[in-house]
Formats: C-alpha cells, sequence, structure tokens
C-alpha cells in the first residue's frame, strides 16, 4: 500500500494519524513534573518553606538557656575531637537540635538525655549557609558542650529495630577497623557502611582532585554505578542475566540495611534502582515517569531537598544523564566490539570496561555546573583515574563482605581474611596520589554562576534531543 492515500479530487494526502491523547499516566507525569517546576521556583527565595517557629517549637528558644528531655534519633556522628548528636526533643517544646559534645562519655543512637545549655540559631560559616545546611534535615537549633544527663525511658518497637540495625553496622565497622591499618580501615568504612568522616581530610581533597569523590559519597548515582558494575562481573564470571539480576537486587535492599536505613542511603537505593532499571531494561518512558514521582514524594516530605541537599540534585540529574545519554556509549561500544573479532570472555571484560567509563563520564557531564557552583574545582585526569580505579569495586566489595563473613568465623585469622581487600584499597590510594601529583590534574573554576549553569543544562538537553532524534533514525 502506498504510503500516500489520495482524496476524491486525486490529489495525494498523508496517511491520517489520530492525535496522541493524554492519558490518566500522561496527566500525572505532568503534575509531578509541575509540582517539581514549583519547588524549584519558589525554592531559592530567602526563606522559603521556613515557618517562624512558636513556642511549641525548640528553634523558638535559640539565644536562651534551656533544660530539656530528648531522644538521640540518628547514629552519632563522630570525628578526632567531638561527638555530634542529632536530637529529637520529647517535652513542651519538639523539634530536632544538633548538639556537639565530647567524645566520652559515649551517647548514640536511642540514648535519653537530659540536656542543659544554650540553644543557638545555627551560625553563618564563611560562606557556608550552614543553617539551610541543617534545615534539609529538618534541624534549626544547635547547641555546643552542654551538661547531659542519661534518663532512663524505653523505646518504641520500630526504634529498637533501628537501633539494632545501627549496632550491627557497628559491630561492622569494628571488625574492618580492628583487621585493617589506616587509612584503609576508614575507606572500607565509607565504601561499605557509608562512613565518610572515617577518611583523611587529605585523602578526601585527593579523591576530589581526582574526580573520585563519588566512590564514597551515597548517592543515587553511586548505587547506579556499583549495580552496573556488580551485574558486569558477574556476567563476566558466567553468571546468567537472570541471577545476576537478582543478586543486584538483593544488593539494592540490603545496602540501606547495611548503612543503618539512613535517608540518604534509602533515596540514593530508591534512585540508583530507578536509573539501573533504565540501564538494562531500556524502558525511558516507563522510568523517567517513576523517577518524577520519586522525586516529587520525596520533595513533598521535604521541599529543602530541592535547593540544600547537594546529594538529591547530583542523584537526579545523574540519573537522568543515565537514562538518556548513557545508551549513546552503550550502542557505540556494542558496535566497535561486534565489529572485532574477539574471544567471548575478552570481548565480555572490555565491554565491562567501557560501561564503566561510560556511566561515569555521563555522571560528571551531567553534574558538572552543580560541582564547580559548589567546589569550584574541575578535574581534568578524572577520566583516567575511573578507568584505572573503579574496576576495583566489585572484587573490593565481595573481599570485604567474605573478610566481614569469615573474620566473624575465625577471628583470630582476620589480618589473613582481609587482606585481599587491603591490596585493593592500598591500590586505589596509591593510583589516586600518582594522579594528583600534576599541576594539571585538577583546575580551579571560580566565579561559575547559575546564570552558566542554566546555559550549560539548557544546551546539553538540546543536544540530547538532537542526537536520540538522530539515532533513533539510524537504528531505523
Amino acid at each position: 500500500m502506498s504510503e500516500l492515500a489520495k482524496d476524491p479530487t486525486g490529489c495525494s494526502r498523508r496517511p491520517f494519524k489520530p492525535r496522541r491523547r493524554l492519558t490518566p499516566a500522561k496527566i500525572f507525569f505532568i503534575i509531578n513534573l509541575l509540582f517539581i517546576a514549583v519547588i524549584f521556583v519558589i525554592g531559592f527565595r530567602p526563606g522559603a518553606f521556613l515557618d517562624s517557629p512558636t513556642a511549641g517549637d525548640l528553634a523558638y528558644y535559640n539565644g536562651h538557656r534551656l533544660t530539656f528531655i530528648a531522644r538521640v534519633c540518628e547514629e552519632a556522628d563522630l570525628d578526632y575531637k567531638s561527638r555530634r548528636l542529632t536530637v529529637c526533643a520529647d517535652g513542651q517544646a519538639t523539634g530536632q537540635a544538633l548538639i556537639t559534645t565530647n567524645l566520652y562519655p559515649v551517647y548514640d543512637y536511642g540514648d535519653w538525655l537530659k540536656i542543659s545549655g544554650e540553644l543557638q540559631t545555627p551560625p553563618l560559616i564563611e560562606d557556608f549557609d550552614y543553617g539551610s545546611y541543617l534545615a534539609r534535615y529538618d534541624i534549626y537549633s544547635v547547641m555546643y558542650y552542654p551538661k547531659i544527663e542519661k534518663v532512663a525511658r524505653e523505646l518504641t518497637f520500630p526504634q529498637s529495630v533501628y537501633r539494632g540495625l545501627i549496632k550491627f553496622k557497628q559491630s561492622l565497622k569494628a571488625i574492618i577497623d580492628s583487621n585493617l591499618p589506616e587509612p584503609e580501615a576508614g575507606l572500607a568504612d565509607a565504601l561499605l557502611l557509608g562512613y565518610r568522616r572515617t577518611v583523611e581530610r587529605t585523602d578526601l581533597d585527593i579523591f576530589a582532585r581526582v574526580g573520585l569523590s563519588h566512590m564514597i559519597a551515597i548517592s543515587g548515582s553511586h548505587i547506579t554505578i556499583l549495580s552496573a558494575m556488580i551485574i558486569n562481573f558477574l556476567l563476566t564470571v558466567r553468571f546468567s542475566r537472570r541471577y545476576a539480576l537478582r543478586l543486584v537486587f538483593l544488593f539494592l535492599i540490603i545496602y540501606p540495611l547495611v548503612t543503618g536505613l539512613s535517608a540518604s542511603a534509602v533515596r540514593s537505593a530508591i534512585m540508583g534502582s530507578l536509573a539501573f532499571l533504565a540501564v538494562y531494561y531500556g524502558r525511558t518512558n516507563s522510568l523517567i515517569k517513576a523517577l518524577a514521582f520519586s522525586a516529587a514524594v520525596m520533595l513533598a516530605f521535604n521541599p529543602q531537598l530541592l535547593r540544600s541537599d547537594i546529594g538529591f540534585q547530583l542523584s537526579f540529574l545523574a540519573l537522568l544523564g543515565i537514562i538518556y545519554i548513557y545508551p549513546w556509549g552503550e550502542k557505540l561500544t556494542r558496535r566497535v566490539l561486534d565489529r572485532m573479532k574477539l574471544k567471548p570472555r575478552l570481548k565480555d571484560i572490555l565491554k565491562t570496561i567501557f560501561d564503566t567509563v561510560n556511566l561515569t563520564l555521563v555522571s560528571q557531564i551531567v553534574i558538572l555546573p552543580i560541582a564547580l557552583i559548589n567546589f569550584q574545582q574541575l578535574s581534568l585526569i578524572a577520566p583516567l583515574a575511573n578507568i584505572l580505579v573503579l574496576w576495583t569495586f566489585p572484587p573490593l566489595l565481595a573481599a570485604l563482605i567474605i573478610g566481614l563473613a569469615a573474620s566473624a568465623l575465625v577471628p583470630f585469622l582476620g589480618a589473613l581474611w582481609f587482606l585481599p581487600s587491603y591490596l585493593l584499597l592500598k591500590f586505589i590510594f596509591i593510583v589516586s596520589s600518582l594522579l594528583a601529583e600534576p599541576g594539571w590534574a585538577a583546575v580551579t573554576v571560580n566565579n561559575f554562576h547559575w546564570g552558566w549553569g542554566g546555559i550549560y543544562y539548557l544546551g546539553l538537553a538540546l543536544l540530547t534531543m538532537i542526537l536520540n532524534f538522530k539515532f533513533k533514525k539510524f537504528d531505523k
């Protein structure tokens, strides 16, 4: 049948195509996008989403001395000299406060405390808006080195379960710390358990300089890259695709539990799962709708995330890049490898390497403006660093998990069980230090603002639309 039909007058005309109707799913998707856009516009106004505290709010008493009863409602955050406690007040005034105290005596999640000291509004630290940073956690008061006494109160069943998870997480950290030296132990704690302060400041600077900071920050892109590398590793060692997918989804369930069900880990697992599905099933339309819905739900509970949570911003953008841009590299890799006469095992290894590079580069491209605005540094050596280092993740995670399990059963051989993970961690430190040495490894970028960022994302969106159209046309 001819592509062109003829009307009664004999003139050629194109066949009639019915207009696309707005289905309930599309309407719901549009509503989610509009909600995110409204949060974006409103959120960047000073004081957005902040209500004036009343006498029933703990923040109402900022600037005054106060004694109150509170429960430690998050795992204690430790560094080498202090302990930070997020406490939830339970009394005439309610709300959360961040308490900075000494390392000892030990206070941690679930402890009920009687706290006496001066409540303060989070200060402005140089150019850093500490108040906005804490507001994303619904914290509007801080207190430094108050008088603290433990009081006897019971926990609810969910609180007791959560406390058990944190205790389990801390027991895993204790096993790692007792069988690995520093700084390898600190990096293992960060990679496996989500402890960021266990990595020394100088090492964090090195990782930032070579573009490897994402490996120790729990985010959606971090979870996606880990998931992709795990499944590629399993496929390379001849696991069937079905079982490899099952193991990856098991990892996506267990990982937040191991990290103590922290909000960032749960959010990252959800967003990372969506991007992972996009990568391996290619259902872009369905997954972008699911991503928009999940983001809208998170913002409904906490609208501060979009403005003040860099992790949320980086995760959301990285996942968009993985959904829309990653397929270009995947198709190119497949075509190149298909034209090369390689043995199946070598072909699988090369595909794993190329996929890792592709995922990393896509993530770096889409988060570039936010990274420049917040960190003012551009790593030029990041692609090489990621190629040389990220392949270690699947065997390193496996080595750490095996070391933990074996050390729990036969503790006196712990150093032997952790030897493979020690060698891989040592390799990461050596490679990162060597790559950070050249003066051109990273450049400082000042005065990059949101105006330039908007132009960058507009250009990237247009380029994505054009290239996706050309790829579809070429595939036909």
